[in-house]
C-alpha cells in the first residue's frame, strides 16, 4: 500500500530530523495502523470484507474505508468487528490498558 509506505517513510524522516510531528499526520498514522490490524486479522482468518461486514452489520464499503485508514469507526463498531473476527479489542492510554 503506497499510503502506508509513504506514512512510514515520512515518520522515520521526521524522527531522524528531530522535528515534532504534525497532529494530523499522527492521527493519520493511527488510522492506518488500525486499518492494517483489521485487514491482517481478516486475512489470517481467510475472510472477505463482505463476510466480515455481514457479521458486523456494517457495509462492505465502510469496512474497506476502515482498513484503508479513511474511516473513523466508533468503539461499538470496533467491538463488533473484533467479535466477528474472534479477537479482542483493547485500548491503551499511556501505560494503562483497558479492554
Amino acid at each position: 500500500m503506497a499510503g502506508h509506505s509513504s506514512w512510514k517513510v515520512y515518520r522515520e524522516q521526521r524522527l531522524r530530523e528531530g522535528v515534532d510531528a504534525h497532529p494530523e499526520y499522527d492521527q493519520a498514522g493511527l488510522d492506518l495502523r488500525l486499518g492494517d490490524m483489521v485487514r491482517e486479522r481478516r486475512l489470517e482468518l481467510g475472510l472477505t470484507q463482505r463476510e466480515v461486514a455481514e457479521r458486523t452489520g456494517i457495509s462492505q464499503p465502510a469496512l474497506s474505508r476502515i482498513e484503508g485508514g479513511g474511516g473513523i469507526p466508533t468503539l461499538a463498531m470496533l467491538d463488533r468487528i473484533a467479535k466477528a473476527m474472534k479477537t479482542t479489542f483493547t485500548i491503551t492510554v499511556g501505560d494503562i490498558a483497558a479492554g
